[in-house]
């Protein structure tokens, strides 16, 4: 077993905040995407993670630390504010036309077969079980490339550094809000920041795909690396990155 890089967890968290993105439209197609795409799993597994680490924060930090870090972090995640954030970009970025071409996509075997991989990924026990190590993984040649081809497509790079900036500048918010304007710990919300993540994450991001679509075959990662490449793929996860920047900074 090798050790599992801390930063590959941010891919699994940024899949259970896409859980947050297709509620509470108003015609069928969005809502079923929702549920055909898993989102609606991933939410649940995202706010199950949220409950544990304030319970952790409760064992391991002072009282009025904790206390602020889980004020903090139940304002800044609250389900539906996530819901709304992430809505409202939704209805600017997605046309009617790419919303229904995924969920044609979502609604056919692979489209099922990858949903599941995800949100089994996403689930409290599994990412449980992945913090003590991912297992060595021999890919072929042809597999490697095909991985390293939905490294270049799918969003979870940049969805990891959203999601590791939104816990950082949590961390912040809370000690500002604890020393009581004594003095201002900065958030670091600049551009270094975000390239200094890209480069920490984007090594293991390879191994994190290849162990969460591992039962996929050489095949089914060629149609799904298509689809990220197709117009109705590339629409779905542009506009995935967006409403999960917009959710999590409100």
């Amino acid at each position: 077993m090798r050790p599992f890089p801390l930063s590959s967890l941010w891919f699994i968290f940024a899949a259970m905040l896409l859980g947050s993105l297709y509620s509470g439209y108003a015609s069928a197609s969005p809502a079923e995407l929702y549920q055909r795409s898993g989102m609606a799993q991933h939410q649940q597994h995202f706010q199950a993670a949220l409950q544990s680490a304030q319970q952790r924060y409760a064992r391991q930090l002072p009282p009025a630390v904790q206390e602020t870090l889980v004020r903090n972090s139940s304002q800044r995640f609250e389900p539906q504010g996530m819901h709304d954030r992430a809505q409202a970009r939704l209805a600017l970025a997605m046309e009617p036309a790419a919303i229904q071409q995924a969920l044609t996509f979502f609604n056919s075997p692979l489209g099922s077969k990858i949903v599941s991989a995800e949100t089994r990924a996403s689930a409290p026990a599994s990412v449980a079980a992945m913090q003590q190590g991912l297992p060595v993984q021999q890919l072929s040649p042809e597999r490697r490339a095909l991985i390293e081809r939905l490294a270049t497509r799918l969003p979870a790079l940049e969805l990891g550094v959203e999601v590791s900036m939104a816990l950082t500048g949590l961390a912040a918010q809370s000690a500002n809000d604890l020393l009581g304007g004594l003095m201002k710990i900065p958030q670091q919300g600049g551009s270094d920041s975000r390239d200094r993540l890209r480069s920490q994450m984007r090594p293991s991001l390879p191994d994190t795909l290849a162990y969460v679509y591992r039962d996929l075959s050489d095949d089914e990662l060629t149609r799904f690396a298509q689809w990220t490449e197709s117009a109705g793929g590339q629409a779905f996860y542009r506009a995935t990155e967006q409403a999960v920047r917009d959710a999590l900074n409100p």
